[in-house]
């Protein structure tokens, strides 16, 4: 059917399919601005302008803009080099902009917010952006882009951002044409000529005076682009002939598969491929974005007759459009043999427990009986004559849970054949390198003949430091000849992506009368789900973080990386730091409490210093070469503990020393 849309001040004709989305229409028009975050409308991504009110797109249906006005970024656009609207020149300006894949869809909540209210309060900037979802800016800069953009359209004079000296956004094009301004060096200076730069000035820059931008707002290098909505994601991007690749999920935590059949899937029309473990060949690799080799164990394969988790890998689909792979799906057979699962992570080592990994392919699992991907044990004096000499001895259980990162753009990856007949593999990773190298065994093809673009991502926060997702594309476009599309879901980014590792952590300290600690022994079970991945270096992290804060003689770390049937934890921001540190200051201030001391004044007392080794990094394989403990280069827990009177949280009565 066809449709009338006043798209951006003028009126356009469109042929639309039933049922289509605005969202989908937009995009296959070419207006990258309105991104994909989800399918239901919370996160916001997508939101356009309708009738000059911000409104999702994933939710509405194309045909129901028959008549009606739909505004996106795009329309604020005046050309390359062009002044930008004020709204977008405010969130260059003032740091608002991070990801940028939420950018424009605030941009519009903030005009349609300017448009009704001229003057509006800081409550009122909030409620508005508040209907699009930002997991890196926490909201402040934002903010304050909004309130300086209200201010520019009322006429007002607004402070600088920058420090004196600071380009604003306007000059940007005259400050690179600025030639380097001499200044005579001081009476006590070592440097007989010194060129002070302006903002993106050249053709020089001399290192004595480029330190000028620390401590000072800098505008993003690629702030313009991103605020005006530019095809600068994985997604962004319309290739002819593309195939729209789709994921058949297990709907149990523990099976294994007896039969599939998917020829009633191929049979569809508009389907090129649907690739089973029947049809892969099966190679053993590690998903996580490690240095070679990548770390033991080695436990998946790219489509296997085995599920471990909800939501774990069973077929994959590519056909000519996204509801036809969607179709193709649900006509896959599938007869599951259902076994018992386990989510515990200290049932699941005890005899009995069901077993997730008894593949005979599988490399270097540390324990296949006992569900134990990896074990970890350093040991710095000795911990146990440490605790028996201690004048108090406390133990404490922490308990961490499961964490997914929710960045708004989803994994989302393009595969093609490119001039050379190199496959070009398209993906919104951070670990663009450690991709190449891990998918070449598993498509049969030399690093050489395989070139990963990483465009702009929208929030990783550490869930894309992995190949999760871009060996599946791969095999479909080897099926196919053709460019392929694969993008997770929503519900697929908690059910089959990654998260922060569950731990539960178990520390015994031994304290001195003195307030001195004399032994730290930590044990850590982390949950690593289904499969390995990041299994190891997190929780070894884990262990240098949790005991790499305070001096102390006796130290020890042990831990059991386990199986069980979550879905699979990965790298997550902090990188298993979070966890040891919640589980050590909680330690820390527990003891204070029990021993009557004032809790900053006894963490500065057993504080490491600049200077200091820390010798958990030597036992950890982390020192030079793996035998020398790292030295502390600087240090700011004295500065933290100063100025606040000899006393935390008001607690004046408390001594000072247990006596």
């Amino acid at each position: 059917m066809n449709i009338q849309i006043n798209l951006n001040n003028q009126a356009r004709t469109f042929t639309i399919e039933a049922g289509e989305t605005l969202m989908a229409l937009l995009r296959r028009s070419g207006l990258w601005s309105v991104k994909h975050g989800c399918e239901t409308g919370e996160c916001g991504a997508c939101s356009v302008l309708v009738d000059g009110k911000l409104m999702p797109t994933c939710v509405l249906l194309a045909a129901e803009m028959d008549g009606r006005a739909v505004t996106t970024v795009e329309a604020f656009d005046r050309g390359p080099g062009a002044p930008l609207d004020p709204i977008q020149q405010a969130f260059a300006e003032t740091g608002a902009i991070q990801c940028g894949f939420c950018t424009p869809a605030m941009v519009l909540a903030a005009r349609q917010l300017l448009d009704a209210e001229p003057n509006p309060s800081e409550a009122q900037v909030r409620e508005v952006l508040g209907g699009v979802l930002c997991r890196c800016t926490g909201y402040v800069k934002p903010v304050e882009a909004v309130l300086r953009a209200a201010a520019l359209l009322r006429g007002e004079a607004v402070p600088p951002i920058d420090a004196p000296g600071g380009i604003p956004l306007e000059g940007f094009f005259d400050a690179m044409r600025r030639s380097p301004e001499p200044e005579l060096p001081g009476p006590d200076s070592d440097v007989v000529t010194q060129t002070k730069v302006a903002f993106f000035s050249f053709p020089t820059v001399d290192t004595q005076t480029a330190t000028d931008v620390v401590g000072r707002p800098e505008m993003k290098v690629d702030a313009v682009k991103l605020v005006k909505g530019k095809p600068v994601f994985a997604d962004d991007v319309d290739l002819p002939g593309m195939l729209h690749a789709a994921m058949l999920t297990s709907p149990h935590a523990h099976a294994r598969i007896t039969r599939i059949d998917a020829d009633a899937a191929r049979a569809l029309p508009g389907v090129h491929a649907v690739l089973t473990y029947e049809d892969v060949p099966r190679v053993i690799y590690a998903s996580g974005g490690q240095t070679w080799p990548n770390p033991h164990p080695w436990d998946q394969v790219s489509l296997d007759n085995k599920v471990r988790h909800v939501g774990d890998r069973v077929a994959v689909v590519a056909a000519e459009s996204p509801e036809i792979a969607q179709a193709a799906l649900a006509l896959i057979e599938v007869d599951y043999a259902v076994l018992p699962a386990i989510f515990d992570p200290i049932a699941t080592m005890n005899p009995g427990a069901p077993v997730l990994h008894d593949e005979p392919d599988a490399v270097g699992i540390a324990d296949v009986e006992r569900n134990i991907a990896v074990k970890i044990h350093a040991v710095v004096g000795d911990t146990q004559q440490g605790l028996a000499e201690a004048d108090y001895v406390f133990e404490r259980t922490y308990h961490v849970h499961q964490v997914q990162q929710a960045s708004i753009e989803p994994h989302v990856v393009v595969t093609y054949w490119d001039e050379d007949e190199r496959l070009v593999i398209r993906t919104s990773t951070q670990v663009p390198f450690h991709v190449r190298r891990m998918i070449a065994p598993l498509i049969g093809l030399p690093v050489k003949r395989i070139r990963v673009i990483k465009p702009r991502i929208g929030g990783g926060f550490g869930g894309k430091q992995e190949m999760l997702i871009e060996d599946l594309c791969a095999h479909l476009t080897l099926a196919t000849g053709r460019p392929v599309r694969f993008e997770y879901t929503r519900e697929q980014e908690f059910t089959s992506a990654r998260s922060r590792h569950p731990m539960v952590l178990t520390y015994r300290a031994g304290v001195n009368r003195d307030g001195t600690l004399h032994a730290l022994d930590l044990y850590v079970v982390s949950n690593t789900g289904a499969y390995g991945t990041h299994g190891l270096t997190v929780c070894s992290v884990s262990g240098l973080r949790g005991l790499a804060t305070y001096r102390c003689t006796h130290m020890q770390f042990t831990a059991d990386i386990v199986y069980t049937n979550i879905p699979t934890p990965g790298a997550f921001r902090g990188y298993g730091a979070p966890q040891a540190e919640f589980a050590l200051e909680s330690l820390m201030e527990e003891i204070a409490t029990a021993l009557n001391l004032d809790p900053v004044e006894f963490r500065l007392k057993n504080a490491v210093r600049s200077g200091d080794p820390v010798p958990i990094t030597a036992a950890l394989g982390e020192g030079e070469g793996g035998r020398q403990p790292q030295i502390v280069q600087s240090c700011g827990l004295e500065q933290c503990g100063a100025g606040r009177g000899g006393h935390c949280l008001g607690q004046k009565g408390r001594s000072r020393l247990a006596r």
